[in-house]
């Protein structure tokens, strides 16, 4: 099967075009901002317009047959991005179609692919599949409302060593409040050993920090690293035969070898992917040991806790 390149750098484009926003500013953010209004495929969360706009025209459209999830800053984007690319998924209307911003059926069906976009898939390469890809975990919002999407749909589901991911985390919020820092109100705002002391402080006390801006909106970065609550839940809201979990860190080792287990999982026909540019990368940045070293003793016993009901060690330090 060959690559459908067409598709390929249609969903390249998004990714570079809403980095290139993230980063501009003044007149050239502006413009950005008013050319991503009419994309045919976004790499972050579509205009709203374009979701109503979607939902009023009352066109008959798919279901996703597989979900593909993890926490942010868990190789999310480069898993769907190559997901994406296999010529028998037909693309949605965005990568992250989220449960949290608009969780209604009727928004959420207008951002799948119409029966016709199928069809015409179909015929070509014989089968046609479309997917929900989100960075979704750990809200239990997920196990309780995508049964309803689609209860036989496949999960693919996604977990980096939580220490790394803790890290990238916060590393990935730096880039966005990169200009907002420069207001006084945030003068002397904490750095990443200060907000995790706060957090595993407040861990002790059953609570949370609240501080982190990306992910789902709601705990810290420490909490977005707790797997296994997430993972119990969803194993009861879908049959385990339906539910791949991939460790992150093999993933970014052979990334196409990987992917082309999803896509056997997905039965989907052989396919070899190219290589994708990874769309969110961060600057690699040095923290101290003994902030690391904590993080390690943290999450430790939470770990072994998740190898013992998944029955598969991760190797995690």
């Amino acid at each position: 099967m060959h690559p459908d390149v067409k598709k390929i750098e249609v969903i390249k484009q998004a990714a570079r075009f809403d980095q290139a926003l993230i980063h501009s500013s003044g007149l050239k953010q502006a413009t950005l901002f008013v050319r991503r209004q009419f994309q045919s495929y976004y790499f972050m969360p579509p205009p709203l317009w374009r979701i109503l706009l979607r939902a009023g025209l009352f066109r008959k459209r798919m279901a996703p047959d597989f979900f593909s999830i993890g926490a942010v800053r868990s190789g999310t984007t480069m898993l769907s991005d190559l997901i994406m690319q296999h010529p028998c998924v037909v693309l949605p209307l965005t990568k992250e179609i989220g449960l949290r911003e608009i969780p209604v059926s009727w928004l959420m069906s207008a951002q799948f692919p119409t029966i016709k976009e199928k069809s015409l898939v179909e015929h070509q390469y014989g089968k046609a599949v479309s997917g929900f890809c989100s960075p979704i975990v750990p809200s239990m919002l997920f196990s309780y409302l995508a049964p309803n999407i689609n209860k036989e749909g496949k999960i693919v589901l996604i977990l980096r060593n939580p220490v790394e991911r803790t890290f990238s985390h916060w590393k990935w919020d730096q880039i966005h409040l990169e200009k907002i820092k420069k207001d006084s109100l945030w003068d002397g705002f904490p750095g990443f050993s200060q907000l995790v002391n706060a957090e595993l402080d407040a861990a002790k006390n059953f609570a949370t920090t609240g501080i982190c801006l990306s992910g789902i909106g709601a705990g810290g970065y420490i909490q977005h690293s707790i797997y296994l609550p997430f993972i119990k839940s969803l194993y009861k809201a879908f049959d385990k035969k339906n539910i791949m979990l991939i460790n992150a860190n093999e993933f970014f080792v052979n990334p196409s070898e990987k992917v082309q287990e999803v896509y056997r999982f997905l039965d989907l026909p052989d396919y070899q992917p190219l290589d994708m540019p990874i769309g969110n990368e961060t600057q690699k940045v040095n923290q101290g040991e003994a902030t690391l070293e904590k993080l390690s003793d943290f999450f430790a016993p939470l770990n072994q806790q998740l190898y013992d009901f998944i029955g598969e060690d991760y190797g995690w330090k």
